[in-house]
């Protein structure tokens, strides 16, 4: 994993809000000297990777409802589940499939994202992908994507139809959730978390976090982005009150295809591993989503495409290059230590 919660021995005292005084009210009645904040935890495996939930405030069982979420995510999502939607709609080429609402939305997410990054980011690569090397799962190597003769390893996103609960891929085109999926899931998970009453909430799944509302501590939530190289260092803390953060990186899931080392990042113009000047990035954007899909530019374009692209869209980006030299935007939150 590339984020990490970052522990700060912080008073349990209000930090009030200073453009809210709403909220400013209910860190001081929480974080007061004679009171401690309700701090739930859950972890768990899931989507290929660990998942982590805290809230702040709620019930003790809302952790678990958000992991249970997760593995439904995962039962729908799933490529490596043959009767998965994305499965489903792989089997299926030009025929209009019903599947879960969040599934649909998840879908239209990729589609817009691969807009957004002018096709820096494409979620119809699976062809490619396993083309180097990461065709079983993980987890289960068993589990193997199969896929139909037709498929095509760069398909055309802009020829997805979405109409009401169905969805139709264009012949040729296959799809994968993918890293877009776990930071989608995690701005779900953090949304629901909060209306069903916990006053802050931190989700992880993988290298996708997003925070929303108070962290334990009252103040901002402070999140570790760990080396490439060495999990026990640290790139960067960063202070984060709400908002998504995700990283990405080619260090890691790594394979051998005739004698070649490749990774699980593909650049859309060749459908080979991408090569650029960047070993891992890290986006911070209003959503997990979003930041997921964005670093994918880093890998594709370079980092100064990244720096460029956080630039206009008013975002934060970070690139741990390959000389070994770690790079931020000018306005990147670096925590106090």
């Amino acid at each position: 994993m590339a984020l990490r919660l970052a522990p700060k021995n912080v008073p349990m005292q209000a930090q009030s809000s200073v453009n809210n005084p709403v909220a400013g009210s209910i860190e001081a009645a929480l974080f007061s000297d004679s009171s401690q904040a309700r701090v739930f935890t859950a972890e768990g495996k899931v989507m290929g990777t660990t998942a982590r939930v805290t809230t702040v405030g709620g019930t003790a069982e809302l952790p678990q409802a958000l992991m249970a979420m997760l593995d439904r995510f995962n039962v729908l999502w799933s490529r490596f589940l043959e009767d998965s939607d994305i499965s489903r709609l792989n089997a299926s080429p030009g025929e209009a499939i019903e599947v879960d609402s969040s599934t649909r939305d998840l879908i239209a997410h990729m589609v817009q994202g691969h807009h957004a990054t002018h096709g820096a980011f494409d979620p119809t690569l699976l062809p490619a992908l396993m083309a180097q090397g990461y065709s079983a799962s993980l987890v289960n190597p068993e589990n193997v994507t199969h896929l139909p003769p037709s498929s095509r390893r760069r398909g055309a996103p802009q020829e997805i139809i979405i109409s009401g609960t169905t969805v139709t891929l264009p012949v040729g085109t296959t799809i994968d959730s993918g890293g877009a999926g776990k930071g989608y899931a995690a701005d779900v998970l953090a949304h629901f978390a909060m209306g069903e009453g916990a006053l802050g909430v931190l989700v992880e799944v993988g290298g996708d976090l997003r925070v929303m509302g108070i962290s334990p501590s009252a103040s901002a939530w402070r999140l570790a982005i760990e080396h490439p190289y060495d999990a026990s260092r640290r790139l960067s803390v960063v202070a984060l009150r709400d908002g998504g953060i995700a990283t990405s990186t080619v260090a890691k899931r790594r394979f051998e295809v005739e004698g070649n080392e490749t990774h699980h990042i593909i650049n859309p113009h060749t459908g080979l591993s991408t090569d650029s000047d960047v070993v891992q990035a890290t986006v911070i954007a209003p959503s997990a989503g979003v930041a997921e899909i964005a670093t994918k530019i880093a890998f594709v374009e370079g980092s100064l495409a990244l720096f460029r692209y956080a630039h206009t869209h008013q975002y934060q980006a970070g690139c741990y290059t390959t000389d070994g030299n770690w790079t931020t935007t000018k306005d990147w939150p670096e925590a106090d230590a």
